[in-house]
């Protein structure tokens, strides 16, 4: 991550269960692919949660690069806004 900021506000994460978790730091980075490049902005910094995840409300929608990550289970998506078109998946 780069540009990492201290988190200021109340807010905590909140998962499933209701459960709440502090959010430390918030970041921006640059994600590069071999055919794309994703700017990723307003990552929460959660030390607590256990596993590496892109959290925000799904679907996530990204301004710059007119995408949005669609999260399930055991594999991800990345896909064009306007064309629905998978760019990404892992």
């Amino acid at each position: 991550m780069t540009s990492v900021e201290p988190y200021l506000g109340n807010d905590q994460l909140h998962i499933g269960d209701g459960k709440g978790f502090v959010i430390f730091n918030t970041a921006y980075t640059i994600l590069h692919t071999p055919k794309h490049i994703f700017i990723l902005s307003d990552i929460l910094h959660v030390p607590q949660i256990l596993k590496k995840i892109i959290i925000k409300l799904l679907p996530f929608v990204h301004r710059e690069n007119c995408v949005f990550f669609e999260i399930h289970f055991s594999v991800f998506y990345v896909n064009n806004l306007m064309t629905k078109k998978v760019l990404l998946s892992g």
